[in-house]
């Protein structure tokens, strides 16, 4: 079956596909590096899809949900048929049936081994389609194209780009319905009042109505409450080391990451540009930056390095201060940025800390740095949503949720909700 392409990406309209092709394809794991990838396939051929570019290591028939491992060949000539490079190598992969018309594809995370299996598989009528606009209930077994909400859809594209399980966590309540549950909770009683008003009957009474109508607001404060963790969900939260030179914090890079990433040395000045490494804190996605130090310097270069260090530090999630027993920190009024206050080489201390909310450090010995992890963590996460929360994931939904605070009539009410769901 073909369809017209989209010659600027390779793929077709998707939005077409969906209403006019039963038969798909998506990647369902998100971009970047990984060791595995999922692409789904469904439709009513999307088995004999499968099969004529795949061959399992075992001749066993196939049953639901089992783990077949095999090779993929890509599809096989037809006799008399040499239009296929049949020199092309095979793809060690695992396929597995979630239903008689959905099925897995588990490769290699790489690139080109997702762009060879989804090629293939558009060589034998399956079409690609971006990830929100997959057409089936990926998560479960039933079968058949479904209806979903614009909600549904916003949540699974965050979903595959999740870095974390943490943050992926989040984003799974949301294709479960969390947020739609809500709204479509609030929708059944805003419908339900404009409904009665518009046949001039009573709603209960004015007092019932208010006290409806104050506890949509208070849920919708307590929703965008969640807002800052749910819209960054695929993005790291951005931590920036600053402090004067050589006070450490290339080293506390490197106890931080676990590995060498920055250069270390006892001259200071030695990190001049910006670096970047990225890691994992109790389930954040964190990406480290470590700046050249800051302070007065005729160098041109040096002058520049300070100068990211500065724009780096203005527009970061979380600064850490660094200093140490002889190196006061660097305080600017000026920079409206969470910040913790961090003493390395705390093993230098010969007198008495006054200051009691200093983290001490030993970036050389690893000393205060899981006390260090744990306030990133604290500070970055403080508001984290517990399981099952509605949380919004997007700029539209927020938009969507301040615009309910500001309502007050069913009407209105009725009309943002279904905004907020269907868009």
């Amino acid at each position: 079956m073909s369809s017209k392409k989209n010659s600027s990406d390779g793929k077709t309209n998707s939005h077409k596909a969906v209403r006019s092709v039963p038969d798909v394809c998506t990647l369902f794991t998100g971009a970047g590096r990984s060791a595995i990838a999922v692409i789904g396939v469904a439709g009513p051929q999307a088995g004999e899809a499968v099969m004529r570019c795949f061959t399992a290591a075992s001749a066993r028939e196939l049953k639901l949900n089992e783990i077949r491992y095999g090779d993929w060949h890509g599809p096989k000539p037809s006799v008399g048929d040499e239009s296929e490079d049949a020199s092309i190598p095979s793809e060690s992969i695992v396929v597995i049936m979630r239903d008689s018309q959905q099925w897995e594809v588990h490769c290699h995370g790489g690139s080109a081994a997702i762009q060879r299996i989804i090629a293939d598989l558009n060589k034998v009528g399956i079409t690609s389609v971006e990830n929100e606009d997959w057409p089936y209930p990926w998560w479960g077994a039933a079968a058949g194209p479904m209806t979903t909400s614009r909600l549904i859809r916003e949540a699974t594209a965050v979903l595959t780009q999740c870095q974390t399980v943490r943050t992926a966590a989040v984003a799974m309540d949301q294709v479960r319905g969390a947020l739609q549950d809500w709204a479509i909770k609030w929708l059944n009683v805003a419908d339900r009042s404009a409904i009665l008003r518009a046949a001039e009957k009573r709603v209960d009474n004015v007092e019932d109505t208010a006290a409806c109508l104050d506890d949509l607001h208070r849920e919708v404060r307590e929703i965008l409450a969640y807002a800052p963790i749910g819209v960054r969900l695929t993005s790291p939260f951005r931590v920036v080391l600053s402090g004067r030179p050589n006070v450490g914090k290339s080293s506390l890079i490197n106890a931080i990451l676990g590995y060498d990433r920055s250069i270390a040395t006892a001259v200071a000045g030695t990190t001049r540009d910006v670096l970047h490494a990225e890691t994992v804190i109790d389930g954040l996605p964190i990406r480290l930056t470590d700046t050249a130090g800051i302070h007065d310097s005729g160098e041109s270069i040096e002058r520049e390095g300070i100068s990211r260090a500065m724009r780096e530090a203005s527009t970061a999630d979380l600064v850490l201060a660094i200093q140490t027993p002889d190196t006061p920190t660097i305080a600017d009024p000026a920079l409206q940025v969470p910040r913790i206050d961090v003493l390395n080489k705390s093993d230098l201390i010969e007198a008495e800390l006054t200051e009691t909310d200093l983290i001490q450090t030993v970036a050389t010995t690893g000393e205060g740095i899981d006390e260090l992890l744990a306030a990133i963590a604290n500070r970055l996460a403080g508001t984290f949503p517990p399981p099952k929360s509605a949380v919004p994931l997007n700029e539209r939904q927020v938009r969507c949720l301040e615009a309910l605070l500001d309502a007050s009539e069913p009407r209105q009410l009725t009309a943002v909700l279904k905004e907020l769901i269907s868009g």
